[in-house]
């Protein structure tokens, strides 16, 4: 998975949960100030990322720090993608949204 690849699913899933355009996520240079980012909105994007990389993110490494930017989010689901990798573990399967 490239970082690039991470990036643009980061910037996405962001875009979806605000209803902003991908363009406005990326310019932003903290996510928190982007209109409609709350808890409810790390909740629903980091959900979404889990499914987008049948990953799970885990709960130590989810932290406010994480959420700044699209970079630190990016990192973040490249490490739990790393690490998923590194213990050979199956991907968990993908959570019913109903």
């Amino acid at each position: 998975m490239t970082p690039e690849r991470i990036r643009q699913a980061v910037v996405l899933a962001v875009a979806e949960a605000v209803r902003l355009n991908p363009s406005t996520v990326e310019d932003s240079s903290n996510l928190v100030d982007l209109p409609g980012f709350d808890s409810i909105t790390v909740v629903t994007v980091l959900e979404r990322l889990e499914d987008v990389f049948g990953i799970e993110v885990p709960a130590e490494s989810i932290l406010p720090e994480a959420f700044e930017s699209v970079s630190t989010l990016t990192g973040l689901i490249a490490g739990a993608l790393a690490d998923a990798g590194a213990t050979g573990s199956a991907p968990p399967p993908a959570r019913s949204r109903t």
